[in-house]
């Protein structure tokens, strides 16, 4: 299971999705999901694993679940029954979590849910895990309802609560062939299937203050804000991410970048700003 961040990821405006191989490779080698998240085994799955013999590791980009199996390579030396279900929880430890995730804040201490099985209860069209090179990039719709939500928390210790984002729940077999972890004769797949959840980074408007007035022409990429020359404001949102520069430019100046420390959200209009004091 790995879980991706486009905040680290991407570079400026430059995609992670659409880097060459090379590239990619560059940003993975400074990428560490513990930058933000914490990853660990439900109390529950703990048990779980020590009875089936397997080991749980954390790793750069998420976790994996290591099995001991016969000589053939594929078959658990402890049959793992074809019901069974690990449950994982991803933990924020970023305080500004929110900040560079493009997820609404008025969603936090909601609770996502990542499976390959449905859970019982939810509409029809919630979605399934998906696995690596999907693109697909976590949203709302992988929120559990508030009474599914309170279902799940009766089931954890009030410690694996805190700072809780998501759930990741992930059964031998899914609701589909292509999410089944062992086949029908209850070897492990080869490949084994590698799940994934992507986040993406906030995009914001961008409004610079400053402490004169600005002379604005219509080439520029900000604009004054509310007929403010002292305040301009990006005409488009632009991404924050770690790495790169976005290019936003007033006269023959390049602005800077914002940081990730001051984000003021407008929910009304469903509208982030990044603020820089010039």
């Amino acid at each position: 299971m790995q879980v991706l961040h486009n905040y680290f990821l991407n570079k400026g405006v430059q995609l992670f999705s659409a880097m060459n191989q090379a590239d990619k490779q560059k940003q993975l080698a400074l990428y560490n999901v513990s930058q933000f998240m914490r990853i660990e085994p439900a109390g529950e799955t703990v048990s779980k694993l020590n009875g089936y013999g397997l080991v749980f590791k954390t790793d750069a980009t998420g976790f994996k679940v290591w099995c001991k199996v016969e000589n053939d390579g594929v078959t658990p030396v402890i049959s793992i029954d074809d019901n069974t279900c690990f449950t994982f929880l991803l933990k924020i430890t970023d305080r500004r979590f929110y900040n560079f995730t493009s997820l609404k804040m008025e969603n936090a201490g909601k609770l996502y849910y990542l499976s390959n099985l449905k859970p019982a209860g939810s509409p029809p069209a919630f979605p399934l895990i998906k696995t690596a090179g999907a693109n697909i990039k976590t949203d709302e719709t992988w929120i559990l309802s508030a009474e599914l939500q309170s279902a799940e928390f009766k089931k954890l210790a009030t410690s694996e609560k805190a700072d809780l984002l998501a759930l990741v729940r992930l059964y031998m077999k899914g609701d589909n062939s292509s999410l089944h972890i062992t086949n029908a004769s209850g070897e492990l797949k080869n490949p084994t299937p590698v799940f994934e959840m992507l986040l993406d980074n906030r995009k914001s408007n961008w409004r610079y203050i400053f402490k004169t007035n600005q002379v604005v022409k219509p080439a520029d990429d900000v604009k004054k804000e509310d007929g403010n020359a002292k305040i301009l404001i990006t005409k488009t949102e632009q991404p924050l991410t770690e790495r790169g520069f976005v290019s936003v430019e007033l006269g023959t100046a390049e602005l800077p970048n914002p940081g990730i420390d001051n984000i003021i959200p407008d929910t009304a209009a469903n509208k982030y700003y990044s603020e820089i004091y010039m």
